[in-house]
């Protein structure tokens, strides 16, 4: 099984390099460029990746910068810290630059995260269509991400160690796991709400399937374990900075200065589509609940179920549509489950060659840098 998974990987690499390598060569100079052309090691750490090199350089400010406005801006605290100090420690370790290690980090995990995956996605339906779930998630357009600077890699491989752990009922097991998931990106408000779905579920349906006594504890430890370890980060940046509101105040420095509930897909909707901007939003919202609620969809079980239902909430109540987007929907992976329902070949190769057409136009579209501003992956 773990070669199967490692041969998907590996192809999966091969494409997004490719394509990184590719569009690398019309890439003009950028800030993160480190000599008179940029590199394809530069191009692999663009963006958000350079925040991470910050935060392992110079750690987090003490002191949140503010604009012109008197709100807060850009800084450091909008990003979790397990990525970077894992690749700072191997880096002083072996003594190779921060920027070398970084993706090769992401890379590593990524391949331990296929692994978890096809073992994840076999417990519940087929090999083929396990296997084909996982060229799915890793040939999704955002996907080329599992190979640069970013922490996506890291958030995958424990995500789905701990769902794994979960649908296996070691809930215990899952706390260690879950708790460093939550320092790698900011996952943890829906896991925890995932977590809630779940323990009501178990106890509703307590009499058809056995929840003893041992596994209410078990399972409740995790579930309150889960809350607090969502609150970590936040927590330190609260007493780093001395403002409560540091992390969240930090997060809305990327959407103008200021956050809001739901309102944000109905403003993003009509500035695209005008009068139909809530059309827009119900058909996509009715399209995730089809993936996820469908014959296709229920293939994936019950916890893999409430979680996409969990992590879809938490993405329309708190986050704002942007080009990001599609990169903040990866952890929504079980849903490739149903994306792999059907077994015809001729839909299978369409898929995937659509897939790749995509993840073209997201690397020479997003990732790539137009001087002097550009909108982020």
């Amino acid at each position: 099984m773990w070669l199967q998974a490692l041969a998907v990987y590996l192809a999966s690499r091969i494409v997004s390099i490719g394509i990184m390598a590719a569009v690398v060569r019309r890439q003009p100079l950028s800030p993160w460029s480190s000599g008179p052309t940029t590199t394809l090691n530069d191009f692999l750490n663009f963006w958000d990746a350079d925040w991470y090199r910050r935060i392992a350089v110079d750690g987090y400010p003490d002191v949140l910068p503010l604009t012109s406005a008197g709100t807060v801006g850009e800084n450091a605290w909008a990003f979790y810290p397990l990525h970077p100090w894992i690749v700072r420690d191997i880096s002083r370790l072996t003594g190779v630059d921060y920027q070398v290690v970084s993706p090769l980090v992401s890379m590593l995990c990524a391949a331990g995260a296929a692994i978890v995956v096809l073992h994840l996605f076999r417990r519940r339906t087929t090999p083929g269509r396990a296997l084909f779930g996982l060229a799915v998630l890793f040939f999704f357009p955002a996907s080329a991400v599992f190979s640069t600077g970013y922490a996506e890699s890291l958030t995958l491989l424990l995500q789905a160690l701990a769902l794994l752990l979960v649908i296996e009922r070691r809930y215990l097991v899952a706390i260690p796991v879950v708790a460093l998931m939550d320092l790698s990106r900011p996952i943890g408000v829906a896991f925890a709400f995932f977590m809630l779905v779940h323990l009501i579920d178990r106890f509703v349906r307590r009499r058809t399937i056995p929840y003893p006594a041992g596994e209410v504890v078990r399972s409740w430890t995790l579930g309150v374990l889960s809350c607090a370890a969502a609150l970590v980060h936040p927590a330190h940046a609260w007493i780093r900075t001395g403002s409560l509101t540091a992390y969240t105040d930090t997060e809305a420095a990327w959407s103008g200065g200021h956050s809001s509930v739901i309102v944000q897909w109905f403003a993003r909707g009509n500035d695209l589509v005008g009068p139909f901007g809530p059309v827009l939003l119900f058909a996509t919202i009715a399209l995730m609940l089809a993936l996820i609620y469908s014959p296709a969809g229920r293939q994936m079980g019950r916890t893999l179920q409430h979680f996409c239902l969990a992590y879809g909430i938490y993405i329309l109540l708190f986050f704002n549509p942007q080009t990001s987007t599609l990169r903040l929907l990866l952890p929504l992976f079980p849903i490739a489950l149903s994306l792999a329902y059907h077994r015809a070949w001729s839909y299978r190769i369409v898929l995937l060659a659509s897939f790749v057409m995509l993840q073209i136009i997201w690397v020479g579209f997003l990732w790539h840098f137009t001087p002097p501003a550009d909108l982020p992956p």
